[in-house]
């Protein structure tokens, strides 16, 4: 039969690893919310821009920067 010691030191360690899993799916979480967060922003800004853009269309704007002139 282990050691009440052994015992202990195997339980601390378990404690120990439990408390990094939960900082990792914490982290997760987070990440999560901020990558929602920059997209929310992302569209609204996109929403803005469209409202304003009164020039050519888009793909034309696309196509003309993608065309090599030299």
């Amino acid at each position: 039969m282990e050691s009440i010691g052994a015992i202990k030191k195997h339980l601390d360690y378990m404690s120990h690893e439990i408390v990094e899993i939960k900082k990792l799916i914490v982290g997760l979480e987070s990440d999560k919310q901020k990558s929602n967060r920059a997209w929310d922003d992302l569209m609204s800004v996109s929403d803005q821009i469209s409202e304003k853009w009164t020039e050519v269309s888009a793909a034309d704007e696309i196509t003309s920067q993608r065309e090599k002139t030299w």
